[in-house]
């Protein structure tokens, strides 16, 4: 097949566009929805079903079901999704028409995450009628990588996975700024999971998670990375020598000791450092840091405290995103 579905939407939508989140009436009231007509989550275009999952008043997910010859009813189902305008419907029906991609997804569920890694689409061709749902990526947590030092309450009912490089500016901000304090000032509230993700681009990146990951065999992990985003600016600068000297200066200021860093830096497992990488690529869509994850939903503006709020109301409170779009899937399968 020539393009997959969502590299088609993605360079049809203004970046930034979302329309899951919001209450079921503004959904059925955009304009592409026009034609439908229904109440409450349930809502028909002749042939065409739509239906409204949703948790509380926020719309997690749209199912569209449709005879085959409908591809149009299911492009504005789809579209809705993001609050796409009427213009682009007539591509993204054209690649609904296009029989290789009926062929990639007949028989099988076929699944891709946006751009944002924040929602997917899933497709299914069987028996002459479409099923598709578009909806909130809410990964499972248990499956992100296993971390040396969490920060806060094991009962704490906000998971947050941040995965992160030492050397990234942005992710600099982010050990900065308010969000991640808030965060910390609260471990009942919040559980944090540093994860690391040292880009090739930034040489340092993997030294210095070597050195973070000695500091945490002396419990100094969370002082560490005080340290050494405090001094982001001085370091960054610095030669590869000269930088681990700084490193090491800085693990000894968060109150570990020297030697047993020295002993721990000659047997430090750099293969586990680049595993978490893989996954957090390959299960994740993890390609950019910071890359930050609230009870498995990846935010598009961490230090949006309404998006933060939004993903804890819908993943907090019974029965949960994750298992209303699981109990969706099941039926697709």
């Amino acid at each position: 097949m020539k393009k997959t579905m969502l590299v088609a939407l993605t360079l049809l939508l203004p970046a930034g566009q979302a329309q899951l989140w919001a209450t079921p009436h503004a959904t059925v009231a955009q304009p592409i929805l026009a034609a439908f007509s229904g109440e409450g989550d349930i809502w028909h275009q002749g042939d065409v079903r739509l239906e409204l999952d949703r948790v509380g008043q926020r719309v997690i997910g749209i199912y569209v079901t449709a005879p085959q010859a409908q591809t149009e009813a299911v492009a504005r189902g789809i579209l809705a999704a993001w609050g796409a305008p009427e213009t682009a419907v007539p591509d993204l029906q054209k690649l609904l028409d296009d029989p290789g991609f009926q062929k990639q997804v007949s028989g099988q569920l076929f699944e891709e995450l946006d751009q944002s890694g924040g929602s997917a689409v899933h497709v299914r061709l069987r028996g002459g009628q479409w099923e598709v749902y578009t909806a909130i990526k809410v990964h499972d947590t248990a499956a992100f990588p296993p971390v040396t030092s969490a920060l806060g309450n094991e009962t704490a009912q906000a998971r947050i996975d941040i995965a992160s490089d030492y050397q990234c500016p942005y992710c600099n901000q982010l050990w900065q700024g308010e969000a991640l304090a808030e965060w910390r000032r609260k471990p009942g509230v919040y559980r944090l999971n540093y994860h690391h993700f040292p880009l090739g681009m930034h040489p340092l990146a993997l030294p210095a998670a070597q050195y973070a990951e000695c500091a945490a065999e002396q419990g100094r992990f969370w002082e560490f990375s005080d340290e050494i985003n405090a001094d982001f600016d001085r370091w960054m600068g610095q030669p590869d020598a000269e930088a681990r000297q700084s490193f090491m200066a800085y693990a000894v200021s968060a109150g570990a000791k020297q030697p047993e860093m020295e002993a721990c830096l000659d047997k430090v497992n750099t293969q586990a450092i680049m595993g978490t990488m893989t996954i957090l690529q390959g299960q994740f869509g993890v390609n950019s840091t910071p890359s930050v994850f609230v009870n498995g939903i990846r935010v598009g503006n961490y230090a949006d405290a309404a998006q933060i709020r939004a993903i804890r109301a819908v993943t907090e409170a019974g029965p949960g995103a994750g298992n209303v779009i699981a109990k969706r899937l099941e039926t697709m399968r």
